[in-house]
């Protein structure tokens, strides 16, 4: 917890440079200069998670304090400073951030220039945000429950009305000392009624969701923005009155793999919501000699449309997301693949392809069959060791799995595929 450690603990951490093998050699040390064994405990398994953090906030993870659960749902700085700046274009702040956990979407606030008083209802995680913020003289953070608010009351410690709300909904119940996730947003903390409730009064909002989020309960007034960042869709925030722009609906943002800047790699909107006519849909067709895998974002936000024409290309089925090209093009928002051969999805042709070629190394891909990767992948390479006649030397391969259909029946097949290199 991070008002148990003491001034003396945190210089310790500070300096204490962690690596696995280390560890024990650093508990001994620790135990000598006067730590007790919980001290001794909590200090490593901090330094730990400042290591595994680095990836999410570069060195400063290095100075901050963590929970495990609390770094797992942490926001990525790349993705916090994209948020950030859609309240700083709109000249929004300040900012109240309800639900801060360890701080992260407020560090980019402040980082950006916009005034944040930042509320967590958990003392424990309050106080570690306090921590991780006080770089930034002018932050402050709050303890209360955030349902308990009335946000147009809310003011900074100056003053200042608050103009603006961001908000991270806690999705995950401990009550039983087990973490479990929750789908129903009514049981979100806030609930999903309270945020609806705010975003009516007019007051600008960004609600940061999951990405699965069911697209029937986002509501017609947000525009619901899917954003990627390295490939991994991480979330759809709901962007509310004067932070929703003007003719969109839903969207997708592609960030690059950068998880400190970020790193706009595309963006793709549409002006009309899920269910409304939203024009003419893609055609469909069979494989061709370039198929085309669209980003996570693109694929929930109900765009990968737009991605199809930019290559003039085709569906190979209306519910699948794969889509075929005789073109190969850098498509931002897609990976291109090279179809090298197209091989019936059985178990037993795939395992003679793969003794055939000398394939030591799989990777497999699949959308709209009913086969799990990882068990065709150990059932593809078993016994391969025991073949006389094994080429030598390791060969990886990559399969994607998939159906389309033709005016006369369904067709299932495994497209061997490389990267396309336009």
């Amino acid at each position: 917890m991070t008002h148990s450690f003491t001034p003396d603990q945190l210089s310790a951490l500070d300096r204490m440079e962690y690596r696995e093998s280390d560890a024990l050699a650093l508990s001994s040390s620790l135990r000598k200069r006067g730590f007790t064994p919980e001290q001794t405990s909590d200090m490593l398994t901090q330094a730990k998670l400042r290591v595994q953090a680095r990836s999410k906030f570069g060195e400063d993870a290095q100075r901050m304090l963590f929970t495990r659960s609390g770094l797992e749902q942490a926001t990525r700085r790349a993705v916090s400073l994209w948020h950030a700046r859609r309240f700083r274009d709109a000249d929004a702040g300040p900012v109240a951030d309800l639900g801060c956990g360890i701080g992260a979407d407020s560090a980019a606030f402040l980082s950006e220039g916009l005034p944040v008083m930042s509320y967590d209802i958990d003392p424990d995680t309050a106080s570690m945000a306090r921590h991780n913020l006080s770089v930034h003289h002018e932050s402050e953070v709050r303890v209360g429950d955030v349902t308990e608010l009335d946000p147009a009351s809310l003011r900074t410690q100056d003053g200042t009305a608050i103009r603006s709300l961001w908000l991270d909904p806690a999705r995950r119940d401990t009550t039983d000392g087990r973490v479990s996730r929750l789908f129903d947003p009514e049981a979100f903390a806030p609930p999903f009624s309270v945020i609806r409730r705010w975003a009516e009064t007019g007051m600008p909002m960004g609600v940061k969701m999951g990405p699965g989020m069911d697209r029937s309960e986002i509501p017609e007034n947000a525009e619901a923005e899917w954003v990627s960042c390295g490939g991994d869709v991480v979330e759809v925030v709901l962007w509310f009155n004067a932070l929703a722009r003007p003719g969109v609906k839903r969207s997708a943002t592609l960030l690059g793999a950068d998880p400190l800047e970020p790193d706009v790699l595309a963006q793709y909107t549409s002006d009309s919501g899920f269910g409304q006519d939203a024009g003419e849909a893609p055609p469909v067709g069979p494989p061709a000699d370039f198929l085309y895998e669209p980003d996570g974002a693109a694929i929930r936000a109900g765009l990968v449309d737009q991605l199809v024409s930019q290559v003039r290309g085709h569906l190979l089925d209306p519910r699948i997301a794969y889509f075929a090209s005789n073109r190969c093009e850098d498509l931002a928002g897609a990976t291109c693949w090279v179809v090298d051969e197209i091989l019936p999805m059985g178990t037993k042709p795939l395992r003679a392809w793969v003794r055939e070629n000398g394939i030591t190394g799989l990777t497999i891909k699949k959308r709209g069959v009913d086969v799990v990767p990882e068990t065709l992948r150990r059932q593809l390479l078993a016994g391969n060791s025991s073949k006389k006649k094994k080429p030598a030397g390791n060969r990886h391969a990559t399969l994607i799995l998939t159906r389309w259909e033709s005016p006369d029946s369904e067709h299932r097949a495994a497209f061997v595929v490389r990267r396309a290199h336009p």
